[in-house]
């Protein structure tokens, strides 16, 4: 360790523009901890890369890198829409579904049901949809559950016969993408 030491000491001396990286380097080695270098580029794609895969395998990027991926992943990692830009992304919402049947009424149970809840909360979204064979109505949409659940307690309040059916359901929709670059 000591003869190691002379060497950093000697190397100071004769090459100061290196000493700082050569000790960088060894007290990386010493304490086991990963030494990690990062030169910062500004990334700037253009119109024809569809995906951050397709910039960093272009060659006038300062390297040369080779990426290999199914096509279900280059799919999933383009850019989607004009212009090579995506429009829209999947988010997860919860919704209080408050009524599923499939009887011969239930379509109108639901549109009956869907007009009580909006007269009690006028802000409420309400959604009367038709999954085979159930007709369905779920309102709001929250980002988390406890805010479902906050939602949930209130219609329990005012509409305690439909309290035993309600259930929170975790969703995907799909919610509009604004590009604010060329604000």
């Amino acid at each position: 360790m000591l003869i190691f030491a002379d060497f950093i000491i000697y190397m100071r001396g004769v090459m100061p523009k290196m000493y700082k990286n050569l000790l960088l380097v060894v007290l990386s080695v010493l304490t086991g901890t990963p030494l990690m270098y990062a030169q910062v580029h500004a990334i700037q794609a253009t119109a024809t890369d569809t995906s951050i895969v397709q910039y960093l395998e272009r060659s006038n990027t300062g390297g040369l890198v080779q990426i290999t991926q199914p096509a279900e992943l280059a799919r999933r990692v383009a850019r989607m829409g004009e212009g090579g830009v995506q429009t829209s992304v999947k988010v997860p919402i919860y919704r209080i579904q408050l009524f599923s049947s499939n009887h011969s009424n239930a379509k109108a149970q639901a549109e009956k049901l869907a007009q009580e809840v909006k007269k009690q909360f006028p802000d409420l979204t309400a959604n009367v949809s038709y999954v085979s064979p159930f007709w369905r109505l779920r309102v709001g949409e929250y980002r988390t559950y406890e805010e479902a659940n906050a939602m949930q307690y209130l219609i329990k309040n005012k509409f305690p016969d439909f309290e035993r059916g309600m259930l929170i359901i975790r969703e995907r929709v799909n919610v509009q993408v604004r590009d604010y670059s060329n604000d």
